[in-house]
């Protein structure tokens, strides 16, 4: 696999931050609070347990907005779901997003590098953890988005549960 020069990534991307020269760095278009209750999955069903039964994982989010100034304050010890803009991935490519380096040097704990399969279109998510209080402008670009050349062309894409996802 070979990486794609970010000016060729962002011909697939809505709302690139800045292009680099292997991937183009995005900024989130939403920030949701994940609940802490414990956590339900079993087959299609995904969500959180309440009073015995399970709540839809999308029903139990709570949207955060920007302050006046455009500026997502984030309490310590919480996990934070940001999602990005629209992006689409070639049958030929595999995109891998990865945190800027700041959110390490700051000790902002990004949890997981998403894997957009050959095909998806969406609004992929990624979730943090704030450690402490962490303020950031809606501008800011936190992830790095990177195509890598696929060796062999998909013949199907990606059509799972995801395909296609927005922001609530």
């Amino acid at each position: 696999m070979s990486v794609w020069a970010g000016k060729d990534v962002a011909k697939y991307v809505r709302g690139a931050r800045k292009i680099n020269p292997g991937g183009v760095e995005l900024a989130p278009i939403q920030v949701v609070r994940l609940p802490r209750r414990p956590i339900f999955l079993h087959g299609d069903k995904r969500g959180y347990l309440t009073d015995g039964a399970v709540l839809d994982h999308e029903k139990a989010k709570t949207r955060c907005k920007a302050d006046g100034k455009g500026y997502y304050h984030l309490r310590p010890m919480t996990l934070y779901e940001l999602r990005f803009p629209r992006v689409e991935v070639p049958l030929t490519a595999t995109g891998f997003c990865f945190p800027r380096s700041t959110l390490n040097r700051l000790g902002i704990i990004k949890l997981q590098t998403a894997v957009l399969d050959s095909g998806y279109v969406g609004e992929f998510v990624q979730t943090l953890l704030a450690l402490s209080p962490v303020s950031f402008h809606k501008d800011e670009a936190l992830v790095q988005l990177v195509y890598m050349q696929n060796m062999k062309r998909a013949r199907a894409g990606y059509a799972g549960r995801y395909q296609g996802e927005r922001a609530i």
